[in-house]
């Protein structure tokens, strides 16, 4: 472990970036309707997908290569699609630019492979323990799929989606948290006895 402070900075940008998603989309959900406007909305997910860039560099750092390739696809494809979904989401925020949100949409289908990759990858390198991970990759995967669904199908999928929001915040936090403290799966391993 190379950059301690690298990896617990990243572990609080995790956390921040949990809260944020959370936060922002239930703004985008139109529950802090009084309180968060369409420009705060975009610009909460903007800045929760910065976070989630400064998280990636601490869950990368804590890595150090372990995961071998499909961490690395893992990892390539979460940048660019979370900074593509950033863009995209200040693009229709602050500019109110309509190709913003085909960004969105095609960062985040990127991004959401790209932590299901990376999840896998680090699970398999017991690079963090597996109970800080598998909610990150629910999180993701339950969340594509009712990403945008309240604006077509009505309050039933509100729900899911609100859900899936929560799960994907608290898989963020979890992973932050798990960095901030310095609790690596591979920290845990016994030596071994010759």
């Amino acid at each position: 472990m190379a950059y301690p402070n690298l990896i617990r900075w990243g572990g609080l940008a995790g956390i921040l970036a949990g809260l944020l998603y959370f936060v922002g989309y239930a703004g985008m959900a139109e529950l802090l309707l009084p309180l968060m406007s369409n420009l705060g909305r975009h610009v909460v997910l903007g800045l929760a997908g910065v976070a989630t860039m400064l998280a990636l560099v601490g869950v990368l750092t804590q890595d150090a290569g372990r995961s071998a390739r499909l961490g690395t696809a893992g990892y390539g494809l979460s940048f660019v699609g979370e900074a593509v979904f950033s863009v995209g989401n200040l693009a229709e925020g602050v500019w109110h630019a309509e190709f913003g949100v085909v960004l969105f949409g095609v960062g985040l289908m990127t991004l959401t492979v790209g932590v299901v990759v990376l999840g896998l990858g680090v699970l398999r390198a017991k690079v963090l323990p597996p109970w800080s991970i598998w909610p990150l990759i629910g999180g993701w995967a339950a969340f594509l799929p009712v990403a945008n669904s309240p604006l077509v199908f009505g309050f039933a999928f509100f729900v899911l989606s609100l859900l899936a929001a929560g799960m994907l915040g608290v898989g963020w936090v979890v992973v932050g948290y798990v960095l901030w403290s310095g609790r690596s799966a591979s920290a845990r391993q016994p030596a071994r006895v010759r």
